[in-house]
């Protein structure tokens, strides 16, 4: 029997014109992009696509602009609708429903901070139950809600709850506890695993798939990872995984979010900038970041991509 593909979903920025209003016109090229380097999905308005700082008008346009160009193609939509009002997490998740995700995701709220596992169920069931019978995803973020509760304790809670509870969106570091989450009921819940430069573990302890930024660019890198670490080939996987965390901190370094739209901006994907608060680059830190990436490899994949790609029909042809 052939194990399920793994899945690496990418969570799109958000492109703006540099006016700061959505440029929903470049999503088409965002999607041909993540088609085209082997991505099976897109979680909308998550951290990467500043869904905190959008609108919930806005949320809903991008949400929407998603689901159609995704239509047609195998691109899962995951949309998140997390949001610190509960009327307008529910008002996203029936949003949600009613133009064709394929699921939803709910982060906790941030401001108002939900101090036990059945305060965070209780606002979390009515926003699932809006979305009706769509699978349902807890957005697990700590270092941006800084609410930390067990996994374990939530998942086996809110199943009687949530019935269209399927698993989480485990932006975590906590490898043990998603190990918990993992092994849960049989295998019953998915964890899709959010820290790139630590998917390698992740994927050892059984993690079904990825949620990551570097995914809109570097999902080449990661898919060899993959089938190194499949073959048994561990100490190649370990080299194509310090890439990856070489890549890592390099955006670090540079504003995360900044950094990746202008990446993709290079790669042909106009981004714009990033709302306040967070920090665009001047020119010149912009041209340090592109060195740095330049030389860290990060435009060669889009090349090794297209080759293996080639190389693949060839074999398919035969």
């Amino acid at each position: 029997m052939t194990e399920p593909r793994f899945r690496l979903i990418a969570p799109p920025t958000t492109p703006f014109h540099t006016d700061g209003s959505l440029n929903l016109d470049a999503v088409e090229r965002q999607a041909q992009l993540l088609i085209d380097t082997t991505v099976d999905g897109v979680f909308v308005a998550g951290s990467t696509g500043e869904g905190q700082s959008l609108s919930t008008e806005e949320r809903m346009k991008s949400a929407k602009r998603w689901i159609d160009v995704a239509g047609g193609t195998e691109l899962e939509v995951i949309v998140q609708v997390g949001h610190n009002s509960l009327p307008d997490a529910i008002s996203l998740a029936a949003h949600a429903q009613q133009i064709g995700a394929d699921s939803i995701a709910a982060s906790s709220p941030c401001y108002f901070k939900p101090a036990r596992v059945e305060e965070l169920i209780d606002f979390l069931t009515p926003v699932a139950a809006a979305a009706g019978d769509l699978p349902f995803y807890f957005y697990e973020i700590p270092p941006l809600t800084n609410v930390a509760l067990p996994m374990a304790e939530f998942l086996e809670k809110a199943k009687p709850r949530i019935p269209n509870l399927v698993g989480l969106k485990y932006s975590n570091i906590d490898l043990m506890q998603m190990q918990q989450c993992v092994q849960m009921s049989n295998g019953e819940f998915e964890v899709l695993f959010g820290s790139d430069q630590q998917l390698l573990a992740a994927v050892a302890l059984g993690a079904c798939g990825a949620v990551g930024s570097t995914y809109n660019f570097a999902a080449p890198l990661y898919r060899r990872m993959l089938a190194e670490f499949a073959k048994g080939n561990h100490e190649a996987a370990r080299k194509l995984q310090a890439k990856s965390v070489e890549i890592v901190a390099i955006m670090a370094r540079h504003c995360f979010l900044s950094a990746c739209k202008i990446l993709l901006t290079e790669l042909g994907i106009e981004n714009g900038p990033v709302r306040a608060p967070l920090r665009n680059l001047t020119n010149e830190q912009r041209q340090v970041l592109l060195s740095d990436l330049h030389a860290a490899g990060v435009f060669e994949l889009q090349v090794n991509n297209e080759c293996e790609s080639a190389k693949q029909e060839t074999l398919d042809g035969k």
